[in-house]
């Protein structure tokens, strides 16, 4: 027996030896074949084991990349479908099929003329490669070429009658024009010659019922099931059909059979949930997911239509704890990563803004590719003002999912915010060029050009939105700006015009033509309109604000007061109308109703930077330093997330004499605002004049290094520069960069004390004396001023 087992091992041993002795193409090639057969048999996870150890030995084997890119199709990951589909055409273009494969993603993704290039190399090769024909037929439909595109489908149908796609995509055009009857004529023509083709089936049911001819939208249902009787997800569309016609019992009827023979299959007990959930049947629905849950306790799908149930109701604590009982029983994996993802979400609409975050890192930690988890990352980041970590969370999705137009547009946002409205500018640019229907890019990229004074661009940006949504009324009002902006009084004529006729109570419309009316001198009529608007949104700040300034111009104080109060009378929680009555009494030189009506602002809305600002200023002004200080004290107490007041406290700080304690306010400015240039450049300079260490010297170069450029030529930001490169040593640097900006500083007492003290260093005692000159006898109270006496004092 012993002899025995050992032949057999020595048999086996030698079998393998004998295969890993085959040559490098033998081993590719077997790798290879296994690979295709297995995907032919729809065993994706192992075919692509096979295919990737056929790469392994041959890392340039075209055909490998090719059926891994059909993998990647047929399980719906495009974007690793275009990946590997590109790398088998670039090492050989003659693989035609991943060439056609490649244009219908590019046609998908609305490259019509690259999937039309995609299709003319294939012809180019083979003429009549049909499924070549077809992807050239859809981008002639979608360039809305139709008639050449009917060329080539009547052709294809003519030579092969039983080829579906032609009669499909013929179809579809129909329906999209609208054309039912024609849409059906195309699918039975096809059903002729193949009547058990499922997907025109259930075409030709969508039609009719489309076209509310029911009764026949149900034979092609029953129809289809008869075919294939085995088969519960076509049951499943009968189901849905009959929840859609209210045929109630009958669908609950078939789910419920389906349920009891299929009891294994968790999906059939979501979709009777689903059912109910249509149904309004609030209580069905709950009982159906819990005894799910309780018979499949793994199975993460049953937990996500119960919380995305609880969800919609607005019951956050429900989803969330449906969610995190699912976690404990499954406690890593995908639908672990999923499930974190969607309480995460939900923690997002509470503004649970840390934990989100926390949670965001977590899945990325286990799986750091997690598209959604950076997509949700980036928003938080984006939410607490970190725009540069949101850019680069959105880059990292666009690396994974270039076609992604949600973090494309989120990235575009995220550059403004950040103060780079070029890179802004690019990435709607590249958006709309991807994505030519991509409404809110357009908008966003017409904001800027606005922004810019670029207004014809920004029109042409918003009339291809018209194009596409004739009544969208924020473009309407738009193009009516624009045209103000632009004097162009026919044409804001024309547009609040337009607007009124779509809808009459538009109060911008009413207040474009008072605007109007006011440049043509008609300022009763001015008035007018801008009383009706006030009239149809009585919290109109821009109304408000043009009538009493009307009345400001007209020398009637009193009467601008009077009619912000009638304003405020009817909208009382109007923070902007208590600002604008502050104004009116400070104007007066009433500084207690000025102070009084700026703090009702506040007590309406925290947050309302103008009344916070207001009141800074006006401390500023009526108090001493230290009382400024104190009052700036309790604004931020009450207001701990505005930045500017912290930006005004530390300003008071320096002119008190007091540095240190202005630095920490302006990092915490820069932490939250890293585009502030005063913050940056207050730093930078502390940091040159108070602690000109090594390190602190390249912190403060960085800081202001960004801004030099941005606001070039600033007094400012380039005698900070000197000071630093003086501190550095750097003498004829510091002189060289403050002469440039000679005629600017010149009045400066600090500039000219800076420019001395250079000089000084590089001995030129007569320049010294002549700036240190100026600085010390300027009255203005500067850092250095006794260094500044002291080396006079010395020459």
């Amino acid at each position: 027996m012993r002899l025995r087992g050992c032949t057999v091992l020595c048999t086996i041993i030698s079998c393998l030896l004998v295969l890993s002795c085959g040559s490098p193409d033998e081993r590719k090639m077997n790798f290879y074949n296994k690979g295709k057969e297995l995907y032919e048999k729809g065993d994706f996870v192992k075919a692509r084991l096979e295919l990737k150890n056929s790469l392994q030995i041959d890392p340039k084997f075209a055909p490998a990349y090719h059926i891994l890119g059909m993998i990647e199709l047929k399980e719906k990951n495009w974007q690793k479908a275009f990946g590997a589909l590109n790398k088998a055409v670039e090492l050989d273009p003659e693989l035609l099929d991943a060439q056609v494969a490649i244009g219908n993603l590019l046609l998908g993704a609305k490259e019509i003329e690259k999937a039309q290039e995609k299709a003319d190399y294939v012809l180019s090769k083979t003429p009549e490669d049909e499924r070549a024909l077809i992807l050239r037929a859809s981008c002639l439909i979608a360039m809305e070429k139709i008639q050449e595109a009917e060329e080539i489908l009547h052709a294809l149908i003519l030579k092969n009658p039983k080829n579906a796609e032609p009669y499909l995509l013929l179809a579809a055009y129909r329906i999209k024009q609208k054309d039912m009857v024609a849409a059906a004529d195309v699918i039975r023509r096809l059903l002729a010659h193949d009547e058990k083709n499922q997907k025109a089936r259930l075409m030709l049911a969508d039609i009719l019922e489309k076209n509310n001819d029911l009764q026949n939208a149900l034979t092609e249902y029953k129809t289809i099931i008869q075919q294939d009787p085995e088969n519960n997800d076509l049951k499943l569309l009968l189901a849905m059909f009959y929840a859609r016609t209210k045929r109630i019992d009958e669908g609950e009827k078939i789910l419920k059979d389906i349920i009891s023979s299929r009891p294994e299959d968790e999906r059939f007990r979501i979709a009777l949930a689903r059912f109910y959930l249509e149904e309004g049947k609030d209580e069905l629905l709950k009982e159906i997911l819990n005894q799910a849950i309780k018979e499949f306790p793994e199975k993460y799908a049953v937990y996500q239509m119960l919380a995305e149930y609880f969800d919609a109701k607005n019951d956050m604590a429900g989803a969330v704890g449906v969610l995190d009982s699912f976690m404990e029983k499954v406690r890593t994996g995908p639908d672990y990563l999923r499930a974190k993802l969607f309480k995460a979400a939900i923690l997002a609409k509470e503004k649970k803004y840390d934990e989100v975050l926390a949670l965001a890192e977590e899945v990325l930690q286990e799986n750091p590719k997690d598209v959604r988890a950076h997509q949700l990352k980036g928003d938080m980041l984006a939410t607490k003002q970190d725009y540069a970590g949101a850019i680069s969370e959105y880059r990292t999705v666009l690396n994974e999912e270039p076609q992604n137009n949600l973090a494309a547009m989120n990235l575009g946002r995220a550059h403004l915010l950040n103060n780079e409205p070029l890179l802004a500018e690019d990435t709607f640019k590249n958006l709309i060029e991807r994505n030519p229907d991509a409404i809110r890019a357009r908008m966003a990229l017409a904001d800027i050009y606005r922004g810019k004074g670029n207004f014809d661009q920004a029109n042409e940006q918003l009339e291809k939105v018209l194009e596409k949504i004739p009544d969208n009324k924020k473009v309407l009002e738009a193009i009516s700006e624009i045209a103000i902006a632009q004097g162009k009084k026919d044409k804001v004529k024309e547009y609040s015009d337009r607007l009124l006729r779509l809808d009459p109570n538009s109060w911008v419309a009413l207040f474009h033509k008072g605007l109007l009316a006011l440049s043509e001198g008609n300022t009763n009529e001015a008035a007018t309109l801008f009383e009706d608007a006030l009239l149809k949104n009585p919290d109109y700040t821009p109304a408000l604000a043009r009538l009493v300034n009307m009345k400001v111009k007209g020398n009637d104080l009193d009467g601008a007061i009077k009619r912000c109060r009638q304003q405020i009378d009817k909208s009382t929680e109007n923070s902007s109308y208590y600002v604008m009555l502050a104004k009116l009494f400070l104007s007066k030189k009433d500084v207690e109703l000025g102070r009084k009506n700026l703090e009702l602002a506040l007590s309406k809305n925290p947050n309302n930077e103008e009344a916070l600002l207001t009141l800074a200023r006006l401390a500023l002004i009526s108090r001493s330093n230290v009382e400024a200080i104190n009052e700036l004290k309790m604004l931020r107490e009450k207001n701990p997330e505005n930045i500017g007041l912290a930006l005004l406290m530390a300003q008071l700080y320096e002119a008190g004499g007091e540095p240190k304690k202005a630095k920490p306010l302006y990092e915490e400015v820069l932490s939250r605002r890293s585009d502030s240039p005063v913050a940056a450049n207050n730093l930078a300079f502390y940091y040159a004049e108070y602690e000109p260490t090594e390190d602190n010297l390249k912190k403060a170069e960085e800081l202001i290094k960004p801004f030099l450029k941005k606001y070039e030529g600033n007094v400012s930001l380039v005698d900070t520069r000197a000071w630093i490169y003086y501190r550095q040593g750097e003498y004829e640097k510091a002189r060289d960069l403050l002469l440039s900006v000679k005629a600017k500083g010149k009045d400066m007492a600090v500039f000219n004390y800076h420019l001395g003290i250079a000089y000084l260093k590089l001995g030129d005692h007569k320049q010294a004396r002549d700036y240190l000159e100026v600085a010390t006898n300027s009255k203005e109270v500067f850092p250095g001023k006794l260094e500044a006496e002291k080396a006079l004092k010395s020459l």
